[in-house]
């Protein structure tokens, strides 16, 4: 088999070639939403500037000019402890250990399934031969991803550390929503569904075009005022989501819904609907009506029921905890591990990580890849 040939796409490529990449995505085993030329791109926008970054989109080609794989990184100066200043790449969509950036699960390189050996190590052979990077890190990774095999494959030459480690949930739906509470334990059934009898008035509806603004600030303030956030986060995240809402609801990819009751919004969502699947993007309730209700969990509750009438097979309720408990585990969600992977590559910082990875006694990456 002829050898793959590796091109880095111009900003102007990245942009132009949204049905090449999804004819790509469909083929590969990516995640449908986040691996999207939608998502990435919508990041992108959002955070260029923000990370003084620059695009290394990596596109692979077969010899007759086939696209078969993609690694969609950018590059950008990071600094460690405040000390050391490195050349990074990272996979689009995350940017490891900044508080303020959106945050995307299951990233990982587009690869054809047929060709994802031989992309894999097209890609491998290019970063070894680059000069101009440090490290690599790939974030929010699943074991058995073409990223994963990627990280170790360049873990062979360089000092790889698997760090973060976190799950994200989803769950299978039925097709009937009492299906789904029966499978529920009684106290997850009472603040899913019998609690509904305690709303007056109770109604859970899509935003309509002229109240998507108003419901997204609603949002925005039940987050800050239950999480708090770091200077800019705000303000990033409203703009990212009012982004999403613009391109997504008139198509029916993005679900922003209110929870009613008694004349007031108590609970604001944006999920996002790709594929057959639902992912739980963000919620946020108002505290003051949570008194003998669980407004997030009831929210959920109408939320996935819409879903199962719309035959959707998959919710996904994502990574991340609650404020006080990994409430996510509740709804009879399974568990999907996720990891980031650091490969170090710079000599003088491979040796200072490798030491503290020594006197910290941390798992071998490939305990967690094997795993």
């Amino acid at each position: 088999m002829p050898p793959l040939q590796v091109r880095r796409w111009t900003a102007q490529e990245f942009l132009a070639n949204r049905a090449a990449w999804q004819r790509l995505l469909a083929s590969s085993d990516a995640d449908p939403l986040f691996m999207s030329w939608d998502w990435l791109t919508t990041w992108w926008r959002h955070h260029a500037a923000l990370l003084r970054a620059d695009l290394c989109v990596l596109a692979v080609y077969s010899a007759d000019d086939e696209l078969c794989a993609i690694a969609p990184l950018y590059t950008h100066r990071a600094v460690h402890r405040g000390l050391f200043a490195v050349r990074r790449y990272e996979l689009l969509g995350n940017a490891w250990r900044n508080s303020v950036a959106i945050f995307s699960e299951y990233l990982d390189v587009i690869a054809q399934r047929e060709r994802r050996g031989v992309a894999c190590a097209a890609l491998r052979d290019w970063l070894i031969a680059g000069e101009e990077w440090d490290e690599l890190v790939l974030c929010n990774v699943r074991a058995d991803s073409v990223a994963a095999r990627l990280g170790t494959e360049l873990g062979n030459h360089y000092h790889l550390r698997a760090v973060e480690p976190m799950h994200g949930w989803s769950v299978a739906l039925p097709e009937s929503f009492e299906a789904f509470t029966a499978q529920l334990s009684s106290n997850t059934r009472r603040k899913v569904f019998n609690q509904r009898e305690k709303l007056v008035a109770a109604s859970c509806e899509t935003t309509q075009p002229a109240q998507r603004t108003a419901a997204l600030e609603r949002l925005e303030a039940f987050v800050a005022r239950r999480w708090g956030a770091p200077a800019g986060a705000g303000n990033l995240r409203a703009r990212f989501h009012a982004d999403l809402v613009q391109r997504g609801a008139d198509d029916g990819v993005a679900r922003l819904t209110e929870l009613r009751a008694g004349g007031h919004c108590i609970s604001v969502m944006l999920n996002l609907r790709v594929d057959g699947a639902e992912y739980y993007l963000q919620s946020g309730f108002d505290e003051d009506q949570a008194s003998g209700i669980s407004p997030g969990y009831l929210h959920l509750g109408y939320a996935i029921e819409a879903a199962c009438r719309a035959g959707i097979r998959r919710f996904d309720f994502l990574a991340g905890r609650g404020l006080n408990r990994d409430y996510k585990q509740d709804f009879a969600a399974v568990s999907t591990p996720l990891i980031c992977l650091h490969i170090v590559k710079q000599p003088m910082l491979r040796a200072l990580f490798r030491a503290f990875d020594r006197l910290g006694g941390h798992t071998s990456h490939t305990a967690w890849l094997e795993g």
